[in-house]
């Protein structure tokens, strides 16, 4: 549930953001109505960026890819002698410090505490329920593939004349690849962030597609809401939102890894969520899929390490078996949804994939 919550906090602040930077005004034109408008588009700023940092917590080398959108820190690291990335949620922070919350056991509450200077140099203090240490990172892009961040969000009221009407809202952030690699291999990367695209030289475009076509399909729902029930103040559940976000988790060579985290609500008990991941071999420059990298017959021992794995991360017995209480079955099976690193292998699980909604998305490092 604490992963959830960082999440969809994760997601709002995006939200948040972009609507301040792109708010549009009554007598604007409604931006779901048409082609995305290159006027009204968002553009890479100052306030936006993506670095990689470099140094060590406790003595241990560490790598961070942040990203900053607005006043928003969010990313992925990882302790370069075991490889296993680490999610990094963003907290909010009235004394402008940069708060990130790891992805790991709730019981830790896992905390980087810090600011930036000037000169790219990211200090402050890691801390948990038990120990703290000082930690000390440099901006280091030597030999990554370096990228722009875009973001923007819009918002559609339901029943524009009717003062009790839902709005929906709907918001979106991208890298886009822009150095640090030749031509070839950018245009890969380009490829797997936008596919098929028209804009595939506007990301500033490409940024707002989702939005708009969320909030046209939002609208095209109109005939199917009961007004007596808007009038009487219950249409909460037509106040439909979604929000997606495109973060590089690992960016050394040969291997670039994309995360795509989306999560939306369009009425019912609660939103759904969950991350696509990408693995680009910029050597070879295409995208990794399973056959790529493990043998032919795999699957049988790639199970039998995600189930290990698996059990060691949410403390489940040997003698235990996994669908009573955890999973819907007693194995697991690999998915396409994996990317790789120079130590290992993760693999995501969304919810309701393997398990119940409460398990929230599992990811396991082999």
């Amino acid at each position: 549930m604490k992963i959830y919550l960082c999440l969809l906090a994760s997601l709002a602040l995006i939200s948040t953001a972009c609507r301040q930077k792109t708010k549009r005004t009554d007598g604007q034109q409604d931006s779901t109505m048409s082609a995305p408008s290159e006027k009204a588009s968002p553009s890479a700023t100052a306030k936006t960026f993506y670095r990689q940092f470099k140094g060590a917590v406790a003595g241990q080398p560490i790598t961070m890819n942040l990203i900053k959108y607005e006043d928003q820190y969010e990313g992925w690291y990882y302790y370069d002698k075991i490889g296993d990335p680490i999610r990094l949620f963003p907290q909010q922070d009235s004394t402008g410090r940069i708060v990130l919350i790891e992805n790991t056991s709730p019981d830790d509450n896992n905390t980087f505490t810090g600011k930036i200077d000037a000169a790219g140099h990211f200090t402050g203090t890691w801390k948990n329920s038990r120990k703290r240490y000082d930690f000390d990172l440099r901006e280091n892009n030597t030999n990554t593939v370096q990228f722009n961040v875009f973001g923007f969000s819009d918002s559609a009221s339901l029943f524009p004349a009717n003062p009790k009407s839902p709005v929906g809202t709907a918001s979106s952030a991208i890298v886009w690849p822009t150095g640090g690699a030749d031509d070839e291999v950018l245009k890969v990367i380009r490829e797997a962030i936008a596919p098929h695209t028209k804009y595939a030289d506007k990301p500033e475009l490409i940024v707002k597609i989702p939005v708009d076509t969320f909030l046209r399909d939002y609208k095209s729902n109109r005939d199917d809401v009961d007004t007596n029930e808007i009038n009487n103040g219950m249409g909460a559940s037509w106040s439909w939102n979604t929000a997606s976000k495109i973060q590089v988790v690992w960016n050394q060579p040969p291997l670039l890894v994309l995360e795509y985290a989306d999560y939306s609500y369009t009425g019912g008990a609660h939103g759904n969520y969950g991350s696509n991941f990408v693995v680009i071999d910029l050597s070879k420059k295409k995208i990794l899929k399973p056959n790529d990298v493990f043998k032919p017959g795999f699957k049988a021992a790639l199970g039998a390490a995600l189930e290990k794995s698996f059990r060691k991360k949410y403390n489940v017995p040997a003698s235990e078996p996994l669908n009573k209480g955890y999973l819907f079955d007693k194995h697991i099976e690999p998915n396409e949804n994996f990317f790789i690193t120079a130590k290992g292998v993760v693999f995501n699980y969304t919810p309701y994939e393997i398990a119940a909604y409460a398990m929230g998305e599992i990811n396991l490092f082999v």
